[in-house]
């Protein structure tokens, strides 16, 4: 199986622009107040103010970015009625545009999850280019063989579009509310990972799942 590297999700800008470029614009795209070019840095999590400095003068010339005095300093806004500016925006509101098609792909399946979250790298905003989209699944009742085909034909044809998406490959956690509940109980640290940062895509909250009374087993006649 040849491995494709896929968006750089934490940075979409990355994936066309060198990492300096990428950093700035994306601070700049999520804000309308003036920055220095040293808060620039600071926000983008540069080591080094010169090479942001550098990217920023850059983007100046190609008229992205505009800069004005401010005493002794510069400050530069993205400039949002350049041609590429609406472009700039679609990609840093990339993976709000992934949870969005992921959500609606899930919420109109035909055997719908009882939950469905995002979580792992993506969800904490640390992706790279060969990060896993990870998807946690909760499982309804597939007690019949035609269920548990269409429930596996889903997550497959999803698989498929997010890799159409983003050029990453999904990587589903399909599991069921009973292994919750024993993961809840040996506090996994998994467990508690998907309680605290993941992102919900449908379905209830964890929490609110989890409180729900577990389905009492039906008695044979």
């Amino acid at each position: 199986m040849i491995h494709t590297w896929g968006v750089n999700l934490s940075s979409p800008l990355a994936s066309l622009l060198p990492e300096a470029d990428a950093g700035a614009l994306t601070v700049l795209a999520h804000t309308e107040t003036p920055l220095t070019g040293r808060r620039v840095a600071e926000l983008a999590g540069e080591d080094t103010h010169p090479s942001t400095l550098r990217a920023l003068n850059r983007l100046v010339a190609q008229g992205l970015v505009t800069v004005e005095p401010a005493g002794r300093a510069k400050l530069f806004r993205l400039n949002r009625e350049h041609l590429l500016a609406r472009s700039v925006l679609t990609m840093v509101g990339a993976g709000d545009e992934l949870r969005n098609r992921l959500s609606e792909a899930i919420s109109s399946w035909g055997i719908r999850p009882l939950h469905a979250a995002l979580y792992g790298s993506v969800a904490r905003g640390e992706a790279g280019t060969t990060s896993d989209i990870d998807v946690l699944v909760v499982r309804p009742d597939l007690s019949s063989p035609q269920r548990q085909q269409s429930w596996d034909a889903q997550l497959a044809d999803l698989e498929e579009r997010v890799h159409a998406w983003t050029g990453n490959d999904l990587s589903w956690l399909d599991t069921t509310v009973d292994d919750l509940r024993r993961a809840q109980a040996a506090r996994e640290p998994l467990f508690e990972s998907w309680r605290d940062d993941a992102i919900r895509l449908a379905g209830p909250s964890l929490t609110t799942l989890l409180r729900e009374p577990a389905p009492k087993a039906r008695r044979r006649r």
